[in-house]
């Protein structure tokens, strides 16, 4: 073998070494210090790393639902981040939950450059696969099918918006417009500074009282504990309608909403969707109506993402000479 061959063995390791393993969302994930970049959604829980690293970190062999290698990894990352694997088609709140994980790895103390680099330049593709190809159905994400609930029931009550995470933002960006939000979550913090930024309402957190008199509320946060009993429901459906809609009481028990989308759920109750408590689930299947509309413009973006998976490759050989195993960690 060639210098010159075996120098470009060098340059395209960096791909070849990406090994991706798609978890069940529950999986639990031994403790990483920067030897594997893991990101846990309500959907799914990834590990990306080199070579066998990410099994390493693995509890249960058994919550694994796929993995990959080289290009089919960086190609299965790039469609998660636009969205393309999730249950609502095209929703963008991965790519804040991306970031958010991304955030947190740069600041562990033994964080690989060579990940920093290829998750920025996931951001970059990413961004460029939704102008060309998605922004017209991006809308329909979870707190845009949220929205859409939101104006079919009432056009004008105001809204309680619970969490302050990436997913309340995305809630409170697409409702103030048209609505007066009312912001409550257990991070007082946070919820001052969205409050004050988007000209919002702070009701304090698990002031239930508070909660009861909005007919609209949309929940954004996952726990194993469960914050809405059906003692909760019961009075919350029972209560009487906001000023707005008090010229309709007939229609009043009808133009109560909410809307779970936190992931674990933490309501309790036997209310369903007919009723206008709405869960995760019903939204995904909300999302499964307007998908028939969206295949062609995500089949015409899967294909560029393959196309930007070789030119990245590419930019990868130019950019470093030596393989994913030779970088040293920062």
């Amino acid at each position: 073998m060639t210098i010159k061959h075996m120098s470009s063995v060098k340059l395209i390791s960096m791909i070849n070494n990406l090994t991706v393993i798609n978890l069940k969302a529950t999986a639990n994930v031994r403790p990483s210090n920067g030897e594997v970049f893991v990101l846990k959604t309500c959907q799914r829980t990834l590990i990306l790393g080199s070579g066998q690293l990410p099994f390493y970190h693995l509890e249960d062999q058994n919550d694994i639902r796929d993995m990959y290698n080289g290009d089919l990894a960086y190609i299965f990352l790039l469609e998660t981040i636009c969205g393309l694997k999730s249950e609502v088609l095209a929703e963008y709140e991965v790519v804040g939950q991306f970031k958010e994980a991304y955030q947190e790895y740069i600041n562990l103390p033994f964080r690989n450059t060579n990940t920093m680099t290829l998750l920025e330049k996931l951001f970059q593709d990413s961004k460029k696969i939704r102008t060309e190809h998605l922004t017209e159905i991006g809308q329909m994400s979870y707190a845009g099918i949220a929205r859409k609930l939101v104006h079919t029931r009432s056009c004008e009550s105001d809204v309680l918006v619970i969490g302050s995470g990436s997913l309340a933002v995305e809630v409170i960006k697409l409702l103030k417009k048209k609505h007066k939000v009312f912001l409550t979550a257990r991070n007082s913090q946070k919820v001052s500074e969205l409050c004050a930024e988007h000209s919002l309402e702070m009701i304090p957190w698990q002031s239930f009282d508070s909660y009861k008199r909005f007919d609209s509320i949309i929940n954004t946060i996952g726990s194993e504990e469960i914050l809405f009993d059906e003692d909760f429901f019961k009075q919350w459906s029972n209560s009487q309608p906001s000023t707005s809609l008090k010229s309709s009481p007939s229609n009043a028990r009808d133009l109560k909403l909410f809307i779970d989308l936190g992931s674990p759920s933490v309501i309790k109750t036997n209310l369903t969707e007919s009723a206008g408590v709405f869960r995760l689930e019903d939204i995904f299947r909300q999302s499964a109506k307007m998908n028939i509309e969206k295949m062609e413009k995500i089949r015409c973006a899967k294909e560029s993402i393959v196309r930007l998976c070789e030119n990245r490759r590419q930019s990868f050989s130019i950019s470093h000479p030596f393989g994913w195993e030779e970088l040293k960690l920062a």
